[in-house]
């Protein structure tokens, strides 16, 4: 079963999707997609930044395109969305 996580992108009402996180080595990497631009998901290499605090998502030019807390990578590893939905 698929996690998909929505998160809030701004504050101008656009979300930010998350699913199918995995670890390559010491690289993570995450689908996302946003409704900012309404493309479809994507798979994209996160990294760790503000000292452990956050997640970024950088463009092709390593511009920081999205932001979010590591709190949220929690979700995947926790698995507590698949066990409220099997309960």
């Amino acid at each position: 079963m698929a996690i998909v996580v929505c998160i809030p992108a701004d504050n101008l009402g656009n979300k930010l999707f998350l699913k199918d996180i995995r670890r390559v080595d010491d690289k993570l990497f995450i689908k996302y997609r946003s409704t900012y631009n309404d493309i479809p998901f994507t798979e994209t290499e996160i990294f760790i930044v503000d000292n452990g605090k956050n997640c970024a998502i950088t463009g092709e030019d390593g511009t920081i395109i999205w932001r979010f807390s590591t709190k949220w990578l929690d979700v995947f590893e926790s698995g507590i969305f698949e066990r409220t939905i099997k309960s």
